[in-house]
């Protein structure tokens, strides 16, 4: 009997040990979890949509959200967002990117992120929502092509524990809204003293080109082409910055500030006369046929100030179109100006 009451002590003493292990194990591994430090940012945005009529509409997104401090594994959907993590040496933490086909929409700045290193998460406005799901990052940064009711939906099934995140800057106060996402990249890679180091060069640069804007006594004409079709960007619009910010004379305050701006004709550059023009291919960036040039050969625009005195400058247009809004990209932008004004 009293073997028996020592077999069933022992037994007890081993339960109620091996409970006490799994309960402390259980609590390390919670207390590893939480030790994960997150950083709060701001998530402001607008999400497209369209209504059960087919009437277009609009979501304002404005919270704070907390994501992780040092990220390792986060997908990209904006190149300008990019090329500033890149800049922050924060490569390795990015698992996918949209590359298009065999990384056709790539800006060269970013061409290193052609190799299977990085998956390919699709194209900018066609995700990868397998990949994703594959992957699971845990941060997924997006900008306006991504920001609409259906891919904001995909991504939250396909990666259901990822923040996703808007880090693209809008075209109102432009150089401040680079600044503010620069300034929370840096937070979230706890990199902000190399975000500053970011920020006060291209606040250099900006400085630069205003003086040379100001001494440009001319006129300027930002044009977009598009399949042999030409638009304008003024004054408040997607390109503002170089009227608003910069201090550019544009040839006419009036063109439409919407996000394509205002479709001209050759008999309209003939008469606004600009001092320079800057030509972006719209074509070229997204793969399709290159124009920008060839849609201003013509006759119409022999007298025109800009044609005669050769000031006429071709855009990268990858690094315009599709990586605006990154500080190094910004960089790279006001760094193609300079040089055309000393054209």
């Amino acid at each position: 009997m009293k073997k028996l009451y020592l077999l069933i002590t022992v037994m007890m003493i081993m339960i109620l040990a091996a409970c006490s292990s799994t309960e402390e194990t259980s609590e390390d591994t919670a207390a590893g979890a939480e030790e994960k430090e997150t950083v709060a940012v701001e998530n402001n945005f607008a999400i497209s949509g369209e209504s059960a009529d087919g009437e277009e509409t609009s979501e304002e997104v404005s919270e704070t959200v907390e994501v992780p401090v040092n990220p390792e594994k986060v997908a990209v959907f904006d190149y300008g967002a990019l090329s500033t993590i890149h800049a922050l040496g924060e490569a390795e933490s990015v698992v996918g990117l949209p590359k298009g086909d065999g990384g056709s929409t790539l800006p060269e700045q970013l061409e290193e992120y052609k190799g299977d290193a990085y998956a390919n998460l699709g194209s900018l406005k066609d995700p990868d929502f397998e990949k994703i799901a594959e992957l699971q990052p845990e941060i997924i940064m997006i900008s306006g092509r991504q920001a609409n009711s259906t891919i904001i939906s995909e991504f939250e099934k396909a990666a259901p524990d990822a923040q996703v995140l808007y880090v693209a800057p809008s075209t109102d106060n432009y150089f401040e809204e680079v600044r503010h996402y620069t300034q929370m990249l840096g937070k979230i890679y706890n990199k902000s003293d190399e975000a500053e180091a970011l920020i006060a060069d291209l606040d250099s640069k900006i400085e630069e080109v205003k003086q040379k804007a100001a001494d440009f006594d001319e006129t300027l004409l930002f044009v977009m082409a598009n399949e042999g079709e030409l638009s304008a960007h003024g004054p408040g619009g997607r390109y503002g910055y170089l009227y608003d910010e910069l201090g550019f004379a544009p040839v006419d305050e009036e063109i439409s500030t919407t996000r394509h701006g205002q479709a001209i004709s050759y008999e309209y550059i003939n008469d606004r006369n600009p001092g320079i023009i800057l030509a972006l291919d719209r074509g070229s960036a997204i793969g399709g046929q290159s124009a920008s040039s060839s849609v201003l050969d013509n006759d119409v625009l022999q007298d025109v100030d800009a044609i005669k005195n050769d000031r006429v400058v071709d855009l990268d247009a990858k690094l315009w179109y599709l990586a605006s809004g990154g500080v190094v990209t910004t960089v790279g932008q006001l760094e193609e100006i300079e040089q055309a004004l000393e054209q």
